[in-house]
Formats: structure tokens, sequence, C-alpha cells
């Protein structure tokens, strides 16, 4: 909370909170282009299958940014009120409320993993693979958008570069898992498309757990009290 955000020129203040943010978008654009890049060599029914998961994903991923963005607004305030216990509380509930989405609309999703799809126009060829992709990633959902809404509130302190570090970090995770779990190099097992839904998981969690330990004991953001 030491940042002085208010002082100072303009145009540098802009330029130290946004060209951070900008390699982190990047960073997200590259385990996209990873995943597709690996699932691609498996096949075109798999590459199709990964498609057809784009709109769910991206739905819950807007989610996600929407709630990051709601919780960086109050919290911004409330830091700059100078009110730290407003700060924390905030911050906590606000990824109580992340939580409280995530496992609403996971159940729903695996509830209606077969339904979706096909009206989505996923023929019984596709959506097998479908399935295996889907069943790992909404149990993983948890480490998309928490971490999402995590690091918007290290945002809302001033602090840009974490939570880009933290996105490199993930996104350089699933560059070295995706040829591990996706086509069995190094004696891993060939999990194919499970393997790109699993090395995205693996990669999401450890983004969540840098952004709670940063929110912790860096930012000191979080709250005791029950949200």
């Amino acid at each position: 909370m030491k940042r002085k955000l208010t002082e100072g020129p303009v145009g540098s203040q802009l330029v130290k909170l946004t060209l951070p943010m900008v390699w982190g978008l990047f960073a997200l654009i590259a385990f996209n282009l990873v995943d597709t890049y690996f699932v691609g060599q498996l096949g075109t029914a798999q590459l199709a299958a990964m498609s057809f998961t784009f709109p769910v994903v991206m739905t819950l991923g807007n989610l996600a940014f929407g709630l990051g963005i709601g919780a960086s607004s109050v919290i911004a305030r409330a830091i700059g009120e100078g009110d730290m216990r407003r700060v924390q509380r905030f911050t906590t509930n606000s990824l109580t409320l992340a939580l409280t989405a995530v496992f609403l609309f996971a159940s729903l999703g695996l509830l209606t993993i077969d339904p979706l799809f096909k009206a989505l126009g996923a023929g019984p060829d596709i959506l097998p693979y479908i399935r295996e992709y889907m069943q790992i990633w909404y149990f993983g959902i948890v480490f998309l958008v928490v971490p999402m809404v995590g690091n918007s509130a290290i945002r809302a302190a001033g602090n840009t570069l974490t939570p880009s570090i933290i996105m490199t970090v993930a996104a350089g995770t699933n560059i070295v898992l995706d040829p591990l779990l996706i086509n069995g190099a190094l004696g891993f097992p060939r999990l194919e498309l499970q393997g790109a839904a699993l090395a995205t998981v693996i990669a999401r969690a450890i983004s969540l757990v840098a952004a709670l330990l940063v929110l912790r004991f860096k930012e000191d953001l979080l709250s005791t009290q029950i949200p």
C-alpha cells in the first residue's frame, strides 16, 4: 500500500502499470497457442474437440475477468481511503464469491457436457474427446477463476509486475508439461487430450498458489474473518 500512484508524471505511471499487463496477456496467448499446437499433432478430431470447448472456456474466463474488474475497483477505492480492514475484507469476499461461482458453474457443466456440446454441433465422433477434456477441465476451473480474481486484487494495490510474473510462470509450466503429458515424452504416460487438460490444470494450480501467497504474505490483503 506504500505505492504513490497519485504522485509523479501520469505518463510514466501508466507505462509502469501497463507494460507488465501487456506481457502477461502475451503469456496467456502463448498458453493457448502451445495447447493448440500439441493437440493438433494428435489429429483433426482431437483438435476439433478442443475447438468446441473454446466457447465454454472463454465464457468462464470472461466471468473471472468480470469478477476481477469488480474486485479491483472496490479494493482500489478502499486502498485510496486508507482503510486496510475494508481492503482485506473486500479481497477475501471477492475470492469467496469467485469460489462460489466456480462451484456452481463446474457442477452445472459436469452435468451438461453431452447436451451442451451436442447443441453446439459436436457429432458422436467428437463427443468422446470433448468429454475427456472437459471432465478434467471442469474439476480444475477453480485454478482458472480464483487466480484471475486474486491477480486483479494485487493489481489494485498498484503491483502489476507480480501478476505478470505469475502468468508467465503458469504459461512456462504449461509449455513444459504439454509435450510430456500429451505425447508421453521422457517416460511420462501418453494421455493425449486428457494430458492437455491436465497440463492446463497443473499450470493454473501453480498460479493459484502463487497468487494466494502474494496476497497473504507480500501484500497482506487477506482477512481472517469469516467472509
